[in-house]
């Protein structure tokens, strides 16, 4: 998770949690979360990803909007086999600046249009998508909250959502436009 301890009270309180009922969750004293919402204390890391997992948590069971509402499916993706050529011309089509590259169901590295132009002095049509490929996006589960994709979209061009060990969609900074609005 990515996450900024000053927005700790924030979120606390959007969830209606008092600090009680947090430091509860979390195992630790509501004096340590009051000492953390207001810079007082860091926290160690674990302790810090307790609260954070426990806000999500929070998120979850208020039925706030989830990954899979928003995250578009099927994925459409290219192997590492095909060419720049053919990659080109999905994106072109479909209106998309980024694909995953997979084989046999299992993600192996991504295509955007940035690492592309990034690579075009050496770049010919007919290069094989694995010689360009860039590091994979990140995966997170269905049930993914949306400011943890927000989170996740301020450092990746997408998130891939999986279910039961399966990609199942992709979210991308326009997808999560479109919920604008949505609770949490």
């Amino acid at each position: 998770m990515i996450w900024d301890l000053s927005s700790i009270a924030r979120e606390r309180r959007a969830l209606g949690l008092s600090q009680k009922e947090l430091a509860k969750m979390v195992g630790v004293s509501q004096s340590l979360i009051s000492k953390v919402e207001r810079g007082q204390t860091v926290p160690s890391y674990e302790v810090a990803l307790r609260i954070f997992e426990a806000l999500e948590r929070a998120r979850r069971k208020r039925g706030c909007t989830k990954a899979s509402e928003v995250m578009s499916s099927p994925v459409i993706h290219v192997t590492p086999e095909e060419t720049v050529r053919r990659a080109i011309s999905i994106m072109g089509e479909r209106g998309i600046s980024q694909l995953p590259v997979m084989t046999g169901g299992r993600v192996v590295g991504s295509v955007t249009e940035e690492g592309l132009l990034r690579k075009l002095s050496s770049l010919s049509p007919e290069s094989r998508v694995e010689e360009v490929m860039e590091e994979a996006f990140p995966i997170l589960p269905a049930d993914a909250s949306l400011p943890l994709l927000r989170d996740m979209l301020f450092l990746y061009p997408a998130v891939l959502i999986q279910e039961r060990g399966r990609i199942v969609g992709i979210v991308t900074k326009s997808d999560l436009l479109k919920s604008l609005g949505r609770e949490c």
